[in-house]
C-alpha cells in the first residue's frame, strides 16, 4: 500500500546529515521515520572520490576510513562551511545517498523537502544548496534556521516557555540562538557561534591517547606520522569512548595492532577526559553566554535551554549547565541527532506561515522610517514599487535601507548612492520583494540614467517570524 502522507525534512550538517519523514497511509497513521547510515545513526557529511577510477565512496565508510584514502582518494568533509559552485557536486553526492536510502522502502519517495541551514546563511550558500539538491532530484520546498526547527521538534515539551536558548552543538559547529516565543510566532532574537565541536574532541582525545602511549617506547613517531589505518582505527575507537562516557565512568580504548607498536591498551575515566575538555567546555558556555547579553533577556527570562546535536550530550557540557543554569532549566531531549530534521519535516507540513520580525524599509529626507515591508508582513512578498524625486540639480541620490525607526535598536543600516541627473521631472524607482529563501532583493533605478547605473541590492539576514500553529 502506498503512502497518501509523506512530508520531508534534511539537516544537512556541518559534520552529519540527515533525513527524517513523517509518513503514512492515512492522517491517522503518519509517524516518524529516521533516515541516516547503516548503523541508525545520521549519515557522516564525507565524501571521498577515487583518483584513477571516479569510484565514489560516501557517509560512514568514507568516514571511517579517512586517513587509508586520503592518498588514494579526493576527500571532502565540512562542505557546509566552504560552499561554492566548485563543492554542488560534491553536496549533491550526500544528497543522492540520502534519497537512496529513503527510497529503499518501497512505499516512500522524496522529490521535495524542507531543509534546515545556520541562522545567517548567506544568499549565496542557500542557492548552492537548492542547486545541489535539485541535481539529486529534490526540490527544496524552503528553508528553516537550524535551531528553530529543533524547537519545532520539542514544541510539546516546550510550549509554556517565553524565551528558549537552542544549544546545538554537533559534529564541526556550535550554535546559539535565543527564541522569543509571543503571540504564537517564534522569533529569533541573538545568535552566536564556535567551529569547535566533537571532532575536534575525537582528535583532541585521540592525540593524547598517542602521546601518552608513546613515552614508553624507544622510536615514537609522532601522531601526523602515524599511518593512516591506525590513526582512523583510534579516532574511531577515541569517538566511542566520547559516547560511552555520557553513561559510564570508567571506559577502554583497545587496538590489538597500533602500527608496529603491539597493542594499545588505555583506560579513560571520566575526571580525565572533563580535564581535557574544559576548555571547550569553557569556550561553549562562553558562547552561549554571548547569545543571552545579545538578545537583551536576563538569565532568570531564559525558560529552557534546550540541548540538540551530538556533542551537547556529553556529560562534561551537561554537567556545567546544569550547574550555572540549574536542571530544571537544561532540556536534553532523546534522538538529539535526528531533532533539527524532525522539526524540518515538521515544518514541511506548515508551509507558509512565516512572517517578517523586523520591518525593513527607507529613511526619508526628513529623518522619518518608511517601511517597505512592515513588522509582520507575510513571507515571501511579490514585488513592491516605490518612487520618489530628486532635488533640482544633484548629482546623487543617497538611499539609507534600514530595520527600525529608531537609531538605537537597527541591527544594520545599508547606505546606497545612486548617480542621478538632478532634472526636476527625473524620478528614482525602487522594485523590492523577498523570495523564497527569504533574501530581500532591490533594484534602484533613474528615470533619466542608463540602466547599467542602477543599483542592484541584496540582503540576507532579515529577522523571521514562525506561527506555531496553523
Amino acid at each position: 500500500m502506498c503512502n497518501m502522507y509523506s512530508w520531508f525534512g534534511i539537516d544537512f550538517g556541518t559534520t552529519n546529515s540527515a533525513a527524517v519523514s513523517l509518513t503514512g497511509t492515512d492522517s491517522n497513521t503518519v509517524e516518524s521515520i529516521h533516515y541516516g547510515d547503516s548503523k541508525g545513526r545520521p549519515m557522516p557529511s564525507v565524501v571521498a572520490i577515487d583518483k584513477s577510477t571516479g569510484e565514489v565512496i560516501v557517509g560512514r565508510d568514507a568516514k571511517d576510513k579517512r586517513n587509508s584514502l586520503i592518498q588514494t582518494h579526493e576527500y571532502f568533509t565540512s562542505i557546509k562551511m566552504r560552499f561554492s559552485s566548485d563543492t554542488e557536486n560534491i553536496t549533491t553526492k550526500i544528497f543522492e545517498n540520502l534519497k537512496k536510502r529513503i527510497e529503499r522502502d518501497e512505499n516512500n519517495q522524496i522529490n521535495e523537502a524542507v531543509v534546515a541551514v545556520p541562522v545567517g546563511f548567506s544568499r549565496k550558500k542557500k542557492e548552492y544548496l537548492r542547486n545541489a539538491a535539485k541535481e539529486a532530484g529534490i526540490d527544496v520546498k524552503m528553508f528553516i534556521s537550524e535551531p528553530t526547527a529543533a524547537f519545532y521538534s520539542n514544541y510539546k515539551q516546550l510550549k509554556g516557555c517565553s524565551n528558549v536558548a537552542v544549544f546545538d552543538w554537533g559534529g564541526g559547529t556550535l550554535d546559539v540562538v535565543i527564541l522569543e516565543i509571543k503571540n504564537g510566532f517564534v522569533n529569533e532574537l541573538a545568535s552566536e557561534g564556535l567551529d569547535i565541536a566533537g571532532d575536534h574532541i575525537d582528535e583532541s582525545l585521540a592525540r593524547r591517547i598517542h602521546s601518552d602511549f608513546m613515552r614508553t617506547k624507544q622510536f615514537p613517531v609522532s601522531f601526523e606520522d602515524l599511518d593512516g589505518i591506525t590513526k582512523d582505527r583510534l579516532l574511531m575507537e577515541c569517538e566511542r569512548a566520547k559516547c560511552e562516557l555520557e553513561n559510564e565512568d570508567i571506559v577502554s580504548i583497545n587496538i590489538f595492532k597500533y602500527g608496529n607498536f603491539g597493542s594499545l591498551n588505555e583506560s579513560i575515566d571520566y575526571k580525565f577526559f572533563s580535564l581535557l575538555i574544559e576548555k571547550d567546555i569553557d569556550n561553549a558556555i562562553n558562547c552561549l553566554e554571548r547569545a543571552i547579553k545579545e538578545s537583551g533577556k536576563s538569565h532568570t527570562e531564559i525558560n529552557r535551554i534546550l540541548c540538540v546535536g551530538g556533542s551537547s550530550k556529553l556529560r562534561p557540557i551537561q554537567d556545567r549547565l546544569f550547574e550555572k543554569y540549574g536542571e530544571d532549566t537544561v532540556y536534553c531531549p532523546k534522538g538529539v541527532m535526528w531533532a533539527i530534521a524532525e522539526g524540518a519535516a515538521f515544518i514541511s507540513t506548515r508551509q507558509g506561515n512565516h512572517s517578517l520580525h523586523k520591518p525593513i524599509g527607507v529613511i526619508l529626507s526628513d529623518n522619518t522610517f518608511l517601511p517597505i515591508f512592515p513588522q509582520g508582513h507575510p513571507l515571501p512578498c511579490e514585488e513592491k514599487e516605490l518612487y520618489f524625486g530628486v532635488v533640482d540639480n544633484a548629482k546623487i541620490a543617497n538611499i539609507i535601507i534600514t530595520d527600525s525607526e529608531n537609531e538605537n535598536e537597527r541591527e544594520f543600516a545599508k547606505h546606497l548612492t545612486l548617480p542621478i541627473c538632478g532634472y526636476f521631472d527625473e524620478a528614482i524607482t525602487l522594485k523590492c520583494f523577498i523570495d523564497e529563501d527569504f533574501i530581500f532583493r532591490m533594484i534602484i533605478q533613474s528615470s533619466k540614467m542608463p540602466k547599467d547605473t542602477g543599483i542592484d541590492w541584496t540582503y540576507d539576514k532579515l529577522k523571521i517570524s514562525y506561527r506555531l500553529d496553523a
